[in-house]
């Protein structure tokens, strides 16, 4: 097994070393070998230097041209052929070694360097033409002329005054067999791969070509300088025929003057070696550069003129079709701006209609949520609504307060998800069902069943969630529940956390009802926080991201006033003041009693005054007075702020002041008002009066047209005091 992996990753190596077709390939390194032998035969009988220096060597034509067509994977056919050459006629296996280095090396390095200047064989642009000439020809021949002449030196076939002689003739041999054979054989392919010649283009090139042999050869025996004359008709070649026709007459003149140099005829007479090779290399390499600078030149405005015409004919058809498209889209058009007009119409209407609802909502929002926050004896409240920056519909965020029986207190604040006149609508009377099962029943999870039975029967169509929190004053519990609401956050000098108990679904989701409700202490002093998602939620940020940036500004902002805790909540949490959905915020806080005097301030209201007993209550029993004394002291209090309600305004509102304090074991009890008291009918009453006198130590009133104080004054008993 061992042995047949290594022979696989060994055939797997090599494979690129290989031809794909391996046979063909031996068949064209052959035939390329057999040609080159030719043409060296060929080339050696023009030599000029001691039989292997001649000015025309084919045989670097033919293998520039089988690397170009065939590939470098020619090079074994090349040097084996060099070699047979060369072997008969050197000194030694050495030298003829050498020289066919040479003569392999050189046609090869052009055909890399042909290669990487991106070289086409087709001849067909004039940077193609120049390449061939100057960096095919005359560049690349250097190497093979100066190997062999130094080749020859150091064999001393050649002396040291041969030397620049011989390598003028070399390397004139070498060039004038790329310039003269490698094109000629590029051309043939093309008769194949281009379009045919018809009789009378053949006719015309036989005519060209017979026109060059008989004009070469006449100039080649004459002895005036008149070789040049060839020029027009290798540029009539090059106009008419491109390089199919150019390159046959380009070789035929080569070789005539070639053959003329070799035999010192007409401009080549009387003149030494060097000489004669750099008329003839000029003669030639004129005759290379301009055939095939002008068929290329030719070959591409041809070409372009081609494409021209197609892109006339593709751009004629283009607009015959885009005429067409263009006929059917004004058609389209017409129909469509009908249609446009028609829905246009449609739509004004609905957008008045759209408006009308989106006015009706913002004023049921506005007149439904609190106007102001309720006076609470000893609790303070604050509440904020902000509405979304962005251009949207009126939401369904909503926040209430409800003063209960018994100095309980609820708060509530829900989210109807989804704007306009339907999440108003339903955030009303939503609201107004809180209130009514709050009066009810103002349990947490009583409440919730009723909003749970309501939602189902109403269908809301919009997902609904409902915070709502049950406070008594007295002993300072909380009793809540949370449908799928953001929690509560409670703010103490101990810590700031969420009140996560008391959780279920939104309202409506499930057919089964299943509340709970969860109990936390609110001491006095610490603030209760209820809000919507639009303070959390931003686009940028998790919701638990938004969470902990709400605990980190309110933990910041510690004790401040409520109003304060707002309004820096507000401008802290969204993002470039901009309020992505709405806000609702209720916040509530017990005061701190004990130790201060009480004062309080409410409107004298009949159902304020349960809840100033509350507070009275609360005071007196944080400041350490006995539940007795607190009792009568309540009473008499109560009494007092009775007879304010029922005589001091009459329909008029007024205001109720109430204040406390505790000197020296005693209760010093002020209530104040600002009114005129009517005339007490008679009816047998003033029973208040005198119960106050009873419960109290001593009782001192003022009355005036300003108002009436009543001071009231008892001993107690504080602490441990009997």
């Amino acid at each position: 097994m061992a042995w047949r992996e290594g022979a696989s990753s060994t055939s797997r190596a090599l494979r690129p070393l290989l031809p794909a077709d391996l046979g063909r390939t031996v068949v064209a390194v052959v035939l390329v070998g057999a040609a080159y032998y030719l043409g060296a035969r060929l080339g050696l009988s023009l030599s000029l230097v001691e039989q292997n220096v001649t000015p025309l060597w084919p045989p670097s034509g033919i293998a520039l041209a089988a690397f170009l067509v065939f590939g470098r994977s020619m090079w074994p056919g090349v040097a084996c052929a060099a070699l047979a050459v060369n072997l008969p006629i050197s000194t030694g296996p050495v030298p003829a070694l050498l020289t066919a280095l040479g003569n392999t090396l050189a046609p090869l390095v052009a055909a890399i360097v042909l290669e990487r200047v991106g070289f086409r064989r087709q001849l067909d642009r004039r940077r193609d033409a120049l390449a061939i000439v100057f960096l095919g020809a005359l560049a690349s021949m250097t190497i093979s002329a100066t190997i062999g002449t130094i080749t020859l030196l150091s064999s001393k076939t050649i002396g040291t005054d041969e030397l620049v002689g011989a390598w003028a003739v070399w390397w004139t041999g070498d060039a004038m067999g790329v310039l003269a054979v490698t094109p000629f054989l590029l051309c043939i392919p093309l008769f194949r791969e281009l379009e045919p010649w018809p009789a009378t283009r053949w006719l015309e090139a036989a005519v060209i070509l017979v026109l060059t042999t008989v004009l070469v050869s006449w100039t080649a025996y004459t002895d005036l300088p008149l070789l040049f004359l060839a020029l027009p008709l290798l540029g009539w070649a090059s106009w008419r025929l491109q390089l199919r026709g150019a390159a046959p007459a380009a070789l035929m003149a080569t070789l005539i003057a070639t053959w003329s140099a070799t035999r010192e005829l007409g401009p080549f007479a009387d003149e030494s070696l060097l000489e004669q090779m750099l008329t003839l290399q000029a003669f030639n390499a004129t005759v290379a550069l301009t055939s095939f600078f002008l068929a290329a030149l030719v070959t591409e405005r041809m070409r372009l003129n081609s494409a021209l015409m197609s892109a006339a004919a593709e751009l004629e058809g283009r607009v015959e079709s885009r005429t067409a498209e263009l006929s059917a889209t004004s058609d389209r058009l017409r129909r469509e701006i009908h249609q446009r007009y028609e829905t246009e119409q449609q739509l004004s209407l609905e957008e008045a209609r759209t408006r009308r609802e989106h006015q009706i909502a913002e004023t049921l929002q506005r007149n439904l949520l609190p106007d102001r926050m309720p006076d609470i004896p000893g609790v303070t409240v604050a509440a904020r609504y902000v509405p979304a920056t962005a251009d949207l519909h009126v939401g369904g965020d909503w926040y209430d307060v409800i003063q209960l029986r018994g100095g309980l207190i609820a708060l509530v604040i829900g989210d109807v998800a989804g704007h306009g006149l339907q999440a108003a609508a339903a955030m009303a009377q939503l609201r107004m069902a809180v209130r009514a099962y709050a009066v009810h029943d103002p349990s947490p999870v009583a409440v919730m069943n009723g909003l749970h039975e309501l939602v189902r029967e109403l269908s809301v169509a919009e997902m609904v969630t409902v915070l709502y929190v049950l406070y008594d004053p007295d002993t300072g519990t909380m009793r809540f529940t949370n449908a799928g609401h953001p929690p509560a956050l409670m703010i103490d000098n101990g810590g700031t956390r969420y009140l996560e108990g008391g959780l279920a679904p939104p309202l409506g989701v499930l057919a089964q009802r299943d509340y709970a409700e969860a109990t936390q202490q609110l001491r006095p002093g610490a603030t209760l926080l209820l809000y919507t998602d639009g303070l959390i939620e931003k686009r940028s940020l998790s919701i638990q991201d938004g969470l902990d940036r709400l605990v980190a500004e309110a933990s910041g902002i510690g004790q401040a006033d409520l109003e304060a805790l707002c309004d820096h909540l507000l401008s802290a949490l969204p993002e470039n003041d901009e309020v992505a959905d709405d806000i609702a915020l209720v916040a509530l806080r017990p005061l701190v009693l004990a130790g201060t005097p009480l004062s309080l301030d409410v409107p004298a209201e009949a159902h304020m005054l349960f809840q100033l007993r509350h507070a009275l209550r609360r005071w007196l029993r944080e400041s350490g007075v006995n539940a007795r004394d607190a009792g009568e002291i309540a009473i008499a209090c109560g009494e007092a702020c009775s007879n304010v309600v029922r005589h001091a305004y009459g329909a008029s509102p007024g205001d109720l002041q109430v204040e406390a304090r505790l000197v020296d074991s005693s209760i010093e009890l002020t209530v104040r008002d600002h009114g005129r008291w009517r005339s007490p009918a008679n009816r047998g009453g003033g029973w208040g009066l005198r119960l106050i006198h009873g419960l109290m130590d001593s009782v001192d009133v003022d009355s005036g047209p300003h108002g009436t104080t009543m001071v009231m004054r008892r001993n107690v008993a504080v602490g441990n005091e009997p």
